[in-house]
């Protein structure tokens, strides 16, 4: 009797464990999505009047090209980075995987570009280099934004607190760093793979103590984050508001923003998490229809960055280049 009683509770909280984790998924896309379209439709009447001359198409234009050259500059940072985890892949183009997976970040769940990935890297190195370097990554991407906080202004505590995110891949933390990754993230690949949960625990302690400080890797990331606030920047000055902020500022803004749609899930490409932070950060800085205005420009010149990134070498094919 007891048993059956245990084992009911046990199954509760099981339930009740999974129902809380998607309620809180569907509550922050629900929550952002519901603030930003309660500022369009409080601000529909400014933003139908906004106009886009030839001068304003050429800052989308330049935005463009930002954001589709940041997109490159990511995949280098990938391949550098799969080389610092001591692998050397001459099967494979890194740089093409990356740019043709990076589009299946919009789809439900934002996990389908590191599955895509994933599959194509173990054909080449062994599951746990390959899980070792996806999952890194967003790491490094994470790290790279951080730097570009405390650019809002001179202060210290803040400056050392953002900074400090680069001792995470000192040996020692990179370790320990990769090792929870590993458990947390582990059913991402094994359900959509043969591989068992304790066969991936049990290979999470086969990582190599020979680790190299990740340099090369974090400073071409350092500069895919500022190409991408320069995409940013350009949407921003295409209707006008760019000096009306310090750019100190506004990059600060932007990397914040950046990293929490990065990190908040249920959000493919951070869509409704990034212009809900920008909108609560800068609202009463900036005026709030042409911010509006800038940010839904932004998303359509990332994305269409991304789908051209996804075409270079489809076309090079075509055309045989």
């Amino acid at each position: 009797m007891i048993n059956f009683i245990m084992n009911g509770i046990i199954r509760k909280n099981f339930v009740f464990g999974k129902i809380s984790k998607i309620n809180i998924k569907l509550l922050i896309t629900l929550s952002c999505f519901a603030f930003l379209g309660n500022s369009i439709y409080g601000n529909f009447d400014s933003l139908s009047n906004q106009t886009i001359t030839s001068e304003e198409m050429l800052w989308i234009l330049w935005g463009v090209i930002f954001s589709f050259f940041s997109i490159i500059i990511n995949a280098y940072a990938w391949k550098l980075l799969i080389n610092n985890i001591g692998c050397s892949i001459n099967n494979l183009n890194i740089i093409k995987l990356f740019l043709a997976t990076n589009i299946y970040k919009y789809l439900p769940g934002g996990i389908w570009h590191f599955v895509s990935r994933y599959k194509n890297l173990r054909l080449e190195i062994s599951n746990e280099k390959s899980i070792e370097s996806i999952l890194l990554e967003p790491i490094l991407m994470l790290v790279a934004g951080f730097i570009f906080i405390p650019f809002r202004g001179f202060n210290l505590p803040t400056y050392i607190l953002c900074w400090s995110s680069t001792l995470l891949f000192l040996p020692t933390f990179r370790q320990s760093l990769i090792k929870k990754l590993r458990t947390m993230k582990a059913k991402i690949f094994t359900n959509n793979d043969n591989i068992k949960d304790r066969d991936l625990a049990k290979n999470s302690q086969n990582i190599s103590t020979s680790l190299f400080y990740p340099y090369k890797p974090l400073f071409v990331e350092i500069i895919f984050i500022f190409f991408r606030f320069v995409g940013f920047l350009c949407c921003v000055n295409a209707f006008s508001i760019g000096s009306l902020i310090s750019h100190g500022e506004l990059i600060s803004s932007f990397s914040l923003a950046w990293i929490i749609g990065l990190i908040v899930p249920a959000a493919p490409g951070g869509l409704g998490v990034f212009e809900s932070v920008i909108l609560f950060s800068l609202s009463s800085h900036l005026p709030e229809a042409p911010l509006l205005a800038s940010l839904l420009c932004y998303r359509l010149v990332s994305t269409v960055s991304d789908i051209l990134a996804a075409l270079i070498y489809p076309v090079k094919k075509i055309f045989k280049v």
